[in-house]
């Protein structure tokens, strides 16, 4: 039995796809279809505005709901999913994903799916040819994604409207898309930031610098949540001590670091993006003679092995690795049942102390 919601999508999916509704058509009232199908406003509205997100209706103010003339139109209704999974993934490196990959992967093949895995190396290019290649299957499967470079504009983003346009679930994992309605799984990227640096203020530093990724969302967001805690303290968040940096420029940090010390060189305490990043640091300050915690104290995000065999032991405010991959495997699950599940889920985050931050005075 398909839930209320369902009932209303169905219904326009099967007058577009008899060409009863065509673009430009209008559509019945909110009253009118609350009362044909004896459901609340509150329900059509959802289901209406779903379908305005996708692209394929859109609301004129004051005028009502009409069929889009946006060219993303369904090539025919898909009713049945196929029991492969496609999960697409940035890197797969031991890092952090590949926890996550295992975990998300065992727990979905536990339910009788099939996984397929596909890297994009944080490469637009290399995304835009996945999803190309998955709409031209006959048979569409769910979809799990960790996007690429989610800091930036993507025109990727018509190709997974598409994809939800033909009945495909999709659910975003480590970071999203602001720009399109595809529920997601991460940590609290904002309350990583804030409580990263909450933990340097609590250790008496006052001139606290930063290091993030302008190419990704978790780092906009992260330092987002830099920005609340200086201002909660009433601390100045200095923008000359802050330095942006790129996924490639990641990983240039030891060649091309002239630029990042400049910008912390009156810094008490840094707030790094992630281990990986607090990491370089680390072994560029040995290189110049600057010794940590000493003379700069780091606080970095993901608590991942790195962090823990790092030359100085990093203070790291804990990713949840394996129990993230479970979640986005369950949530999928969900979502599969049932398409008004809401997948969303943010983990809380807290700080794991080592040896890279001293107090001061």
């Amino acid at each position: 039995m398909i839930s209320k919601y369902q009932q209303i999508t169905e219904w326009i999916w099967d007058r577009l796809a008899s060409g009863e509704l065509s673009v430009g058509d209008k559509l019945e009232s909110e009253n009118q279809i609350s009362t044909k199908f004896g459901i609340s406003r509150q329900t059509v509205r959802r289901a209406l505005s779903v379908l305005i997100q996708q692209g394929i209706l859109e609301s004129r103010q004051g005028s009502g709901t009409f069929v889009s003339d946006h060219p993303i139109l369904p090539r025919k209704r898909k009713t049945d999913l196929s029991k492969t999974i496609t999960v697409i993934s940035t890197y797969i490196d031991g890092y952090i994903f590949l926890k996550i990959l295992q975990t998300m992967a065992e727990t979905l093949e536990e339910y009788g799916y099939n996984v397929k895995i596909e890297f994009t190396n944080n490469r637009r290019e290399e995304e835009k040819r996945i999803l190309e290649s998955l709409l031209k299957e006959e048979e569409h499967g769910p979809l799990i994604v960790e996007p690429v470079m989610s800091g930036l504009p993507n025109l990727n983003l018509r190709y997974y409207r598409q994809l939800q346009a033909e009945g495909v679930p999709i659910l975003f994992f480590h970071t999203y898309y602001p720009d399109v309605d595809i529920p997601h799984v991460s940590i609290n990227d904002v309350e990583a930031g804030r409580k990263a640096t909450e933990y340097l203020i609590s250790k008496g530093h006052r001139k606290i610098g930063g290091i993030f990724k302008l190419d990704d969302g978790q780092g906009i967001r992260r330092y987002q949540g830099y920005l609340e805690a200086m201002e909660n303290a009433m601390l100045e968040a200095d923008e000359r001590k802050v330095c942006w940096i790129d996924s490639t420029e990641r990983e240039e940090l030891l060649e091309e670091n002239s630029r990042i010390w400049k910008r912390l060189k009156d810094c008490t305490a840094c707030v790094c993006y992630n281990d990986q990043v607090a990491s370089s640091i680390t072994e560029s300050a040995g290189a110049l003679g600057i010794h940590i915690p000493e003379e700069l104290s780091i606080v970095s995000i993901d608590n991942s092995e790195i962090a823990r065999l790092n030359s100085v032991p990093l203070t790291s405010v804990e990713h949840p690795k394996g129990a993230l991959g479970k979640k986005v495997a369950e949530h999928m699950l969900k979502m599969i049942e049932d398409p008004e599940f809401g997948a969303t889920y943010e983990y809380p985050v807290f700080v794991e102390e080592r040896d890279s931050v001293i107090g001061i005075k």
